[in-house]
C-alpha cells in the first residue's frame, strides 16, 4: 500500500514545481535552492511511503537540473503528532521564516489542513492539499490552495461506476469517521432512491473492525467499501484476512 502514496506524492511535487516555474526558476541566479515544506501526519508503516516519495521526487527533479543554473529543490519534512490547530500553528511558525515557496499536506488531519490553508492564504504561499475535501467546505480569505485529491462528487461517481459494473450488488460501507457519509453523499443518495442495498457500519473509538467484519460475513455481503486512511484500511484488510474474507468471493473498494 505505501507504493500508492509514494506515486501520488511524486506527481504532486513535480506538478507544483512546473506551475511555479516562471517564478522560481527565473530567479535561479539569486536563489541557490527552492525550499518547500511537507507536513506528514501518518506515523505508521503506511505513512513511510510519503516520506520516501518526497525524497524520490526531489532527487528526480534535481537530477534533471544538474549542470544548469537553475536552483535546486529542497524539501523540509515536518511530522504532525496530532490534528491540532495550536500545534499546527506552532509548526507553521517554524516553517515560514525559512522562506518556503509552498507547503504540501497533510493528508488526513482536517483541523490542521484548515489552519494551514488559512495561514498560507494570509501569507500568499501556495498550499498543495493531498487529502479529501473538508466537509463542510470552509471559506478562506485568499485563494492559495491547490487540491490534488478528487472532489467528493467525483469520488462518489467513480465508486458508483464500479458498483454499476458489478450490477449494483448488496454492499457494505465501513466508515472510519462519521464525515464519510457527507463525503460520499452522492453515493449514499443513489442507494436511498433505488432498490439497491447499502449497509453502513461505523468503526468505534477502538478502531477494531472485527465485529463489523463478522456481521458482514454473516450477512453474506461480498462487496465492501472502506472509507479510511491508508493505515486503518490496512488494519481492516489484515483483520479480514484473519477472518477468511480474502477469498475470490469478496470485492473491496478503497476510497483512499
Amino acid at each position: 500500500m505505501p507504493a500508492l502514496p509514494a506515486l501520488l506524492l511524486s506527481i504532486y511535487v513535480i506538478v507544483l514545481l512546473l506551475t511555479m516555474a516562471p517564478l522560481s526558476f527565473s530567479q535561479a541566479n539569486t536563489l541557490s535552492a527552492v525550499r518547500m515544506a511537507a507536513l506528514l501526519d501518518d506515523q505508521s508503516v503506511c505513512g513511510r511511503g510519503e516520506r520516501l516519495a518526497l525524497a524520490l521526487a526531489r532527487e528526480n527533479i534535481n537530477s534533471q537540473m544538474e549542470g544548469s543554473a537553475q536552483a535546486r529543490v529542497e524539501v523540509d519534512v515536518y511530522e504532525l503528532q496530532k490534528d491540532s490547530q495550536y500545534d499546527t500553528t506552532d509548526t507553521m511558525c517554524q516553517i515560514l521564516p525559512k522562506g518556503v515557496v509552498a507547503v504540501i499536506g497533510p493528508a488526513s488531519s482536517p483541523a490542521s489542513v484548515s489552519t494551514i490553508s488559512h495561514i498560507c492564504g494570509e501569507k500568499e504561499i501556495p498550499h498543495v492539499k493531498i487529502g479529501p475535501e473538508e466537509t463542510p467546505k470552509l471559506p478562506y480569505l485568499r485563494f492559495a490552495s491547490v487540491t490534488l485529491y478528487p472532489s467528493n462528487e467525483d469520488l462518489s461517481l467513480a465508486i458508483g461506476s464500479i458498483l454499476s459494473s458489478f450490477g449494483y450488488p448488496t454492499t457494505s460501507l465501513i466508515c472510519a469517521k462519521a464525515e464519510c457519509l457527507l463525503r460520499l453523499e452522492e453515493l449514499v443518495r443513489h442507494f436511498l432512491i433505488s432498490r439497491d442495498t447499502l449497509s453502513v457500519r461505523m468503526l468505534d473509538e477502538s478502531l477494531d473492525p472485527t465485529p463489523l467484519l463478522k456481521e458482514i460475513r454473516d450477512d453474506k455481503v461480498a462487496t465492501i467499501i472502506i472509507d479510511a486512511n491508508a493505515s486503518i484500511s490496512y488494519h481492516i484488510l489484515r483483520k479480514a484476512n484473519e477472518l477468511g474474507m480474502m477469498s475470490a468471493f469478496y470485492k473491496y473498494i478503497l476510497t483512499t
